[in-house]
Formats: C-alpha cells, structure tokens, sequence
C-alpha cells in the first residue's frame, strides 16, 4: 500500500476515537470563527476599503 493511502486511512480510523472527537471540535470552532470573520469583513468591508483607497491616494506622487 502507499504511504498516502495509509495516512488517509489512519486519519479516519483516528475520527472514531475520542481523539478524533477532539479534532472535529476543534475544526467545528475554526469553522465558526472564520464565519464570524467573513461576516464581520462583509459588514465593514466598504468603509475598510475606503480608508485603504484614501491612504493609497495620498500616498501618490505629486506628479502621477
């Protein structure tokens, strides 16, 4: 068997112990922390690129 297939099958048998419990609750909490985030991100995303385009235009050279 392959190295690849064996580590695939061993994460999976890892699921059914509580181990794996363990790891699924810790990405269920990742999961809720990156919605938050893009929810957060949507809600002030306009006013968070305006300042980015109010410093990028006063940043510019004189000349351009």
């Amino acid at each position: 068997m392959s190295l690849l297939f064996l580590k695939v099958k061993n994460f999976f048998e890892g699921l059914k112990d509580e181990e794996g419990q363990g790891l699924i609750e810790y990405a269920l909490i990742v999961l809720l922390i990156a919605i938050v985030v893009i929810a957060i991100l949507t809600a002030v995303g306009g006013s968070v690129q305006n300042v980015f385009t109010s410093i990028n235009d006063s940043l510019q050279a004189p000349g351009q």
